[in-house]
Order: C-alpha cells, then sequence, then structure tokens
C-alpha cells in the first residue's frame, strides 16, 4: 500500500520504519521541527514527576532499544542514569540517554527507502490519492480530531559546563550530556499555560542545582521550547483510526522515546 505519513518526530519515524517493514511505500510529510526535535533525550521506566514505572515499559524499552541501535551506535549513551531521591544517589541500570538530533537524522537515513517531502499537510484532501494516512502531529492533533488531549510547555536550557557529564543528572529537573562534550541540557519546565515564561526556564538551574551543586557555574547558551500533548487522563499514547483510511498516533508527552517504536509497531501491525 501507499502510505502517507504526517509529521516526522519520534514517532512519525518510527512509523515509517515498521510500515517499510511491512514493504509499504511510504511518504513521509515533514511540516518542521516538532517537540522531539526539544526533547532532552531521557529514556527509561519511569518518566515523569511520580517516578512511578509507566505502563509496560519492558516492550517499551525494548522495542524503543532496536530502533536506536537501527539509527547508530552514535546516537545514545546505554550507560544508566542517576536519580537523586531525598539527598540519595540510584542507578537507574536500564537508563539510556539519547542524542535527540543525531537520533532522528540516524532513524532518518535508516528509512531512506521512504520518500521525504518538507511540507506541511493541512488538509486531508492533500492525502486523497494515498491508501492510508497517519497522522503523528503532535500537539497539532487536535486540529484533526477532537481527541482527550492537554497541552503543556515545555522549555529546556543549552548550557556550557566545565566539567563534561557522561551521564544523566535525574532529580527534581534533569540534566542529560549531549554529543557536544561540554554542552549539556537542563530541563525541563511543565507550564499549562498559552506561552512559556522565561522565567521558569532560567529557574531550572537553581533547581538542579540542589542535587548537582556545579550547575551554578554552568553558562546559558540558548533556551528550547516544545509542547508536549498527553491525554487528559492516563499517560497512555492514542491510537485510533478517524476515519475509513487514516489512523492518528498521538499524546505521547513525556513518554516519546519509551513508547514511540512501541505503538508505531502496534500502527503497523493494525494497518
Amino acid at each position: 500500500m501507499n502510505i502517507a505519513i504526517v509529521g516526522a518526530g519520534y514517532v512519525g519515524l518510527a512509523a515509517a520504519w515498521h510500515l517499510l517493514q511491512k514493504n509499504h511505500d511510504v511518504t513521509v510529510f515533514d511540516g518542521g521541527l516538532g517537540a522531539s526535535h526539544v526533547s532532552t533525550g531521557l529514556l527509561h521506566p519511569a518518566p515523569g514527576r511520580k517516578a512511578i514505572p509507566t505502563w509496560n515499559w519492558q516492550e517499551g524499552m525494548e522495542s524503543a532499544t532496536e530502533l536506536l541501535e537501527i539509527a547508530g551506535s552514535d546516537t545514545f549513551l546505554r550507560n544508566g542514569i542517576l536519580r537523586f531521591i531525598e539527598g540519595e544517589e540510584r542507578l537507574i541500570p536500564e537508563g539510556i540517554t539519547v542524542f535527540s538530533k543525531k537520533y532522528l537524522a540516524g532513524l532518518k537515513k535508516a528509512c531512506s527507502k521512504a520518500t521525504f517531502i518538507q511540507k506541511w499537510v493541512h488538509s486531508l484532501e492533500e492525502l486523497a490519492t494515498f491508501d492510508r494516512i497517519v497522522l503523528t502531529t503532535g500537539a497539532e492533533s487536535l486540529a484533526w480530531a477532537n481527541l482527550p488531549l492537554k497541552k503543556t510547555i515545555g522549555q529546556c536550557l543549552i548550557c556550557r559546563c566545565n566539567e563534561p557529564l557522561t551521564v544523566s543528572l535525574l532529580g527534581q529537573g534533569h540534566i542529560t550530556p549531549t554529543e557536544e562534550p561540554g554542552i549539556c541540557l537542563v530541563g525541563s519546565t511543565y507550564e499549562h499555560t498559552e506561552k512559556p515564561d522565561p522565567q521558569k526556564a532560567l529557574a531550572l538551574i537553581d533547581q538542579v542545582a540542589k542535587f548537582y551543586p556545579p550547575a551554578k557555574e554552568f553558562k546559558i547558551l540558548d533556551v528550547l521550547t516544545g509542547v508536549r500533548i498527553s491525554p487528559k487522563v492516563g499517560y497512555k499514547p492514542i491510537l485510533q483510526k478517524i476515519g475509513s483510511k487514516t489512523w492518528v498516533l498521538t499524546g505521547f508527552g513525556s513518554r516519546g522515546l519509551i513508547y514511540h517504536s512501541l505503538f508505531a509497531k502496534l500502527l503497523a501491525s493494525d494497518i
């Protein structure tokens, strides 16, 4: 079948990969940078503020790790994540730090049999010639269907650190190394407002310095802003057929990395 995918973030590219494995013809429409491009790259069993192991995390981690390895060993660090709880340091051994931009580029390269078009799709009528349509448009999903979703603004900081990090640090906030030595990401805010608050982004430094004091010396280079879209109730993403030939895959919130490949695989099986 000839399948169109709208959106080229984690979920869209994962969907492209899994559909290609079933010998479909895939065209990916990429309308610009979404939340995946500003992800700080934490992949572990208990995302979110409550640090509770998420639904079906073992299968999610396994499926995500398979795609990471396909994208290339230089797209991630598989050396655990240090979590700070009440002043104690604990290792999350399954934790992986993903270099988001490199991962997306590597996954796109792995999907070389797909056709990529740099264009934002405004109407399903533009895709009338395709046999199937998959919408992986993140925060824009509400434009396609009335779904029980909520938006949350997230800001993170690009910082230069005096001591290069080799492992991600997670507490009230988090610090993740990047593929560039001496550059790290500090995140993330959770803002239920129409616009991001610059002061909340700057406050991230004081927040992470509580468990990693050297953060006080970080030099802020830039601020990245994205919009998460998540279910109003619970954390399980939404895979739903919304027309005779159209599926929407959305609602990943802060769990995009752990669920993107698993749900893309479910989508490919459904189609």
